[in-house]
């Protein structure tokens, strides 16, 4: 309906031009004959009402009638009739009333004398010029609609810079008719500017240095802790102007400068000032020769946050805060409109020889590929699209296109066509976007930028576990970098602990240091399934806190224990070891196995496998989650168990339609491009997503900084992996090894302490008595296995601490 509305419109102004052209060439040979017909021969009365006609056309139209036919045909040719809005058709009206009110105020003899009529009495000339202005405005905006902002911009900057280029343009005409000063008067200038610098230099040294250290510590106190620092230089442009006989002043003007950072050992901080040289009075200075800008590096070596608090998080985010992050100085690579044009001839011809009907009505531009908007006609299906992405690929010379079916909210199908050439996604533009700033996630990841150029963070504790799975070469490492550089930018070692599984030993060996391990990087598989194993029955020592607390999960539990009474913590103290009440907020736990398909190929495969299926099946409450990544995504390795319990899935480009089915139950992965290309699904959802790029030097500066933290593994996590992971004990068993306390003495001095030590805290395990006593590892657990044979103490139950079996009144201890 729109666009015969539109060809009426172009239809209407063709006539019009015509009846104009007629009458302004004719219009004294045409009769008046509208109100009256002077012959009575019936032959002659067409031509007399047409006459008639043409003449009383005349009076509201004219030659002016040209110009918005014109306009409205190339308009309607090349804009309307390739897009499907609805609004167009009132464009006619503000271009008709422009061209009539301009041609009425330039050359009135091109309208008709009744429309010369009612503009003069309907409309001032003030406000025919206002409404003629509007009218304008609407036609652009409602033809070009953004593009028309984006030219308002720019014109209202070029207004705003005009004065500043004028002034310039007029001192460069200036400067080589201006003559130079005699050597004797630049001499007398540069002895008074000495002069001046030794005089001011004293009186304002202190004064300058201490504003600058004080602004700059202002800068950086603004900063939040979540934020990267971005470097700065000052640069000092000296400019001189001769002609001052008095006065000869330099001023210094502050730019800010995008820099390739670099991780500084030390909190110092590198600043620049002007290193003003001393000149030669005997040189013969040209007073119009521009000097380049000139730098001196200074070292402050007073650290970044002096007034930041001294608890643990802060001290870890300001660590943080001295690793500058990487800022790259983009360059915008975005195609012309003719190559996205001749991408629309190609792909709409392809399909037409196949008989689709249809159009392509938008382009959605991103940084890796561009999405081409296709409507179908009536009667087309979609299944019909889909299965000529081989020909479409054809027709686009071989390039790897991805159609998508059907686009969320709209009733179009996309056509993912790969950009050439691809911009480059470095993780600190999406680690400085809103969207991670300003993300409330429990579990922060900066994944990249969906196909449409926004940033794309999700949250981890709400996935509540990932699968990764891609070919070599597809960017599946680098993604595990920005995984981990995301959260360690976000949480410190007291909010989130990591389990770092590395079978090939080099992946994961920058982060072998981190303060948030609770355990060395793991690299064989029976330390994995003991690792694993450690992690289930963590699970359930949290799910028993959990309970006895009255909470669901884990952040219920960390805000309630905000507010917790003395009660309340004595609830769950037998759940802790020589713990204070500071120390039971549970962090979360993010465990990440690279290299899943070599792990469960091994012996313990099994055991590993049924490991990380229990965790994956209840885990998420307690604060443990997992990410498992595999170059190798076949039915063997990822198991029906394991993807039931995974719902989110981020697949990289692979080898095979059946590979893309493993990992996504659909196809579509064998098309990505590669180089961080990956299809994010999570539930039933599936989006195109390009993964960010972080450099291993600035993981290393990063993990080097952190490194200055206070560290030291979990113990009770290393003495689970040394005993090789006992398997819990029926609790109902407790008592059948018991050796009477009467058999045997103790030959250690420290028995008796030890003895006290454990009814005091009513738990027992080796690492408490070797901190509590003082001793070795080995002391301390042969201490526990006396204790164990006197029935002071049951076994060992995994990770959990020991029972004490005997109150403080036993004569038999």
């Amino acid at each position: 309906m729109k666009k015969n509305i539109l060809k009426t419109q172009l239809v209407t102004l063709f006539i019009l031009t015509l009846f104009s052209f007629v009458s302004f060439y004719f219009g004294n040979d045409l009769p008046d004959n509208y109100f009256t017909i002077t012959s009575n021969n019936s032959g002659n009365i067409l031509s007399y009402y047409f006459f008639s006609l043409v003449k009383f056309g005349s009076y509201f139209s004219g030659p002016w009638i040209l110009i918005p036919f014109f306009v409205f045909a190339l308009c309607h040719t090349f804009i309307y009739d390739r897009r499907e809005y609805m609004v167009d058709i009132l464009n006619f009206f503000p271009l008709l009333f422009f061209a009539g009110s301009i041609s009425f105020f330039l050359f009135q003899d091109a309208l008709g004398i009744g429309l010369q009529y009612i503009f003069k009495n309907s409309f001032t000339s003030l406000w025919l010029g206002i409404y003629s202005g509007v009218a304008f405005g609407l036609f652009l905006l409602g033809t070009f609609r953004g593009g028309f902002k984006e030219s308002i911009i720019k014109v209202f900057n070029f207004t705003k810079a005009a004065p500043k280029k004028v002034v310039q343009a007029k001192q460069a005409l200036i400067a080589p008719f201006e003559k130079k000063k005699p050597v004797a008067q630049i001499e007398h200038d540069n002895s008074l500017r000495k002069r001046m610098d030794s005089i001011l230099k004293d009186d304002n040294k202190d004064k300058d240095e201490t504003k600058k250290e004080g602004s700059l510590f202002a800068s950086l106190n603004k900063i939040k802790p979540q934020n990267i620092l971005k470097s700065k230089t000052v640069v000092e442009e000296k400019t001189d102007n001769i002609e001052q006989d008095d006065e000869d002043i330099e001023e210094a003007v502050i730019k800010p400068q995008i820099m390739r950072p670099s991780f500084d050992e030390s909190n110092t901080v590198v600043r620049t000032a002007p290193d003003v040289e001393e000149e030669d009075p005997s040189e013969d200075v040209d007073s119009n020769t521009p000097r380049e800008p000139q730098v001196k590096k200074i070292l402050v070596t007073a650290p970044l946050n002096r007034m930041a608090d001294t608890s643990s998080d802060n001290q870890y985010f300001n660590i943080v805060d001295t690793a500058t992050e990487a800022t790259i100085e983009k360059v915008s690579n975005e195609p012309d409109k003719a190559y996205f044009e001749q991408i629309i001839t190609l792909l709409e011809s392809k399909l037409t020889e196949f008989k689709i009907e249809g159009e392509i009505v938008n382009v959605l531009k991103g940084p890796v590929v561009d999405t081409f908007e296709f409507r179908p006609g009536a009667g087309v299906k979609v299944s019909k699209i889909a299965g000529l992405a081989d020909d479409l690929s054809l027709a686009l010379y071989g390039a790897p296109i991805r159609v998508v079916p059907a686009m969320m909210g709209k009733d179009t199908v996309g056509v993912e066509v790969p950009r050439n050439p691809r911009d480059i996604i470095y993780l600190d533009e999406v680690l400085s976007s809103k969207e991670f700033q300003n993300a409330k996630y429990s579990l922060p990841i900066a994944m990249g930028k969906n196909a449409f150029g926004e940033s794309f963070v999700i949250d981890l504790a709400t996935c509540p576990h990932m699968l990764v799975a891609g070919a070599t070469g597809a960017g599946k490492s680098v993604f595990i970098n920005s995984l981990l550089v995301s959260l360690l930018v976000k949480k410190s070692p007291k909010k989130m602990k990591l389990i770092l599984i590395d079978p090939k030993q080099l992946e994961m060996a920058l982060y072998a240091k981190l303060p948030h391990l609770l355990m060395p990087v793991v690299t064989d598989a029976k330390t994995a399934s003991i690792a694993l194993l450690w992690a289930c029955q963590e699970m359930d020592r949290r799910y028993g806190i959990l309970a006895e607390f009255g909470v669901r999960n884990i952040s219920g539990f960390n805000e309630k224990l905000k507010r917790a009474t003395p009660e309340m913590l004595a609830k769950i103290h037998h759940h802790y070891e020589d713990t204070t009440a500071e120390d039971y907020e549970l962090p979360y736990i993010v465990i990440i196995v690279d290299e899943f398909a070599d792990l469960v190929l091994t012996k313990a495969g099994k055991e590993i496998e049924n490991n990380i299926a229990r965790i994956a099946a209840k885990a998420r409450a307690a604060g443990i989650h997992l990410v498992l990544a595999t170059q190798r995504p076949s039915v063997d390795v990822i198991t029906g168990v394991i993807k039931s319990n995974f719902p989110t899935r981020v697949a990289f480009r692979v080898s095979s339609r059946t590979d893309s089915s493993t990992i996504l139950d659909k196809i579509g992965a064998e098309r990505l491009l590669g180089k961080g290309d990956m299809l994010y699904k999570h539930g039933i959802n599936t989006q195109r997503v390009h993964s960010s790029y972080v450099d291993e030097v600035e993981i290393e500066a990063l993990t080097q900084k952190l490194e200055a933290l206070e560290s030291g593994f979990d113990e009770k996590a290393m003495e689970f992996l040394e005993n090789g992971g006992e398997v819990e004990t029926d609790e109902y068993s407790y008592g059948s090894h018991i050796t009477p306390a009467s058999s045997s003495s103790s030959g250690d001095s420290l028995y008796d302490e030890a003895v006290k030590v454990v009814m005091e805290s009513r738990s027992a395990s080796a690492s408490m008595l070797q901190r509590r006593l003082r001793i070795g590892y080995n002391r301390a657990a042969n201490l526990i296995e006396e204790l164990e044979k006197r029935g002071v103490v049951g076994p060992a139950q995994g990770a959990k601490p020991r029972r004490v079996l005997v109150d403080g009144s036993s004569p038999t201890l």
